[in-house]
């Protein structure tokens, strides 16, 4: 066989191999390249049935807000991003040649985007429906529990469809403060309001607790300690005076606290005497834990911690430690009959 017509004889065999190896590598390419869109199929899986909101734990989630969550997840590690990398590599180098395997990429991705954005349409619609259906509920519970105005230019959104947890702003609140109800609890509707006020409004239990003292006609070295549990906001608005807010809250008293210079063993007894005699007799209606504390501040530094129980007449006496301050007393762990 002449020399020319062996060397065409070995390209032709050579363009064959190299023909096969690409048709191989495209097949697998391929395969790889589908394969690729399957955890972009767990988006519309997330929104169904819903992602943690944690990382290491949190409420459940669901539509929209659960495949915003699931794809930073797996962005941070990172597997769409190598994923949607490979597509418009492999994409771009073979996909875009072969008309068939173009028409099945949009065909994919497609029906991927139609399954992304359905099932978190399909929750906001689940989600508007339970709330059409409870805001006049809330309107009505929050207007019993805190007077109609709460409720003036209100505005609820859900915020967990399982939970049935609801976010509202109210005019007794800062424009960028909200609350939070919940209507499905075992002991049926539930809010924190006031609870959320007092962050807002630290000074609310310093100014309730000046009316409390003054209410009950408290020494001027004493004040009282107490708990607010509830306010009947009425037309109150945020930045109004607190005293409106007073005369019709529901709260306890915990404690007293009193403010000595150096005291003795006698002093501190005649002083819990005195708590007893004349103090506890008025505020025995809002004792309701059972228990009342006395602690008395020596020169600023808090000294004995008394526990008063009004049902039984008797006190327990101890003493703070810690700061490096030490209080020299023999009534340590001493109980003392009232009566």
């Amino acid at each position: 066989m002449p020399y020319y017509q062996i060397v065409q004889e070995e390209r032709y065999m050579a363009s064959q191999n190299n023909s096969k190896a690409k048709k191989v590598l495209g097949i697998i390419g391929t395969v790889i390249f589908f394969l690729s869109y399957i955890p972009f199929v767990w988006l519309p899986y997330a929104g169904i049935y819903g992602v943690q909101s944690g990382l290491f734990g949190g409420p459940f989630v669901y539509g929209f807000e659960a495949m915003e969550i699931y794809f930073l997840w797996l962005c941070i590690f990172p597997v769409y991003p190598v994923c949607v990398l490979y597509q418009l590599i492999f994409g771009i180098a073979y996909i875009r040649k072969h008309k068939i395997l173009r028409i099945v990429t949009i065909v994919l991705a497609v029906c991927l985007a139609a399954l992304v954005i359905g099932s978190g349409i399909s929750y906001e619609l689940k989600k508007q429906e339970k709330l059409n259906s409870e805001r006049e509920l809330i309107i009505d519970y929050l207007s019993d529990k805190y007077g109609e105005g709460v409720t003036r230019d209100i505005t609820i959104r859900m915020t967990n469809y399982d939970d049935n947890e609801y976010r509202v702003t109210s005019p007794v609140l800062p424009d960028d403060g909200y609350f939070y109800v919940y209507t499905a609890t075992a002991d049926g509707f539930y809010d924190d309001l006031v609870n959320t006020y007092k962050r807002w409004d630290p000074t609310l239990l310093e100014d309730f607790d000046a009316y409390l003292n003054d209410l009950y006609d408290i020494p001027e070295n004493m004040s009282l300690n107490s708990e607010l549990d509830s306010v009947y906001f009425g037309d109150f608005t945020y930045g109004d005076d607190h005293d409106v807010l007073f005369e019709s809250a529901e709260y306890r008293v915990t404690g007293i606290f009193v403010d000595e210079g150096d005291v003795t063993d006698d002093e501190v007894l005649e002083i819990l005497d005195g708590v007893w005699e004349d103090q506890i007799p008025d505020l025995r209606d809002v004792i309701t834990d059972g228990f009342f504390t006395l602690a008395i501040k020596e020169n600023g530094n808090f000294a004995f911690y008394i526990t008063i129980y009004p049902d039984f007449a008797q006190a327990d006496i101890s003493i703070y430690t810690g700061r490096g301050y030490q209080v020299y007393t023999e009534l340590n762990g001493e109980r003392i009959d009232l009566d």
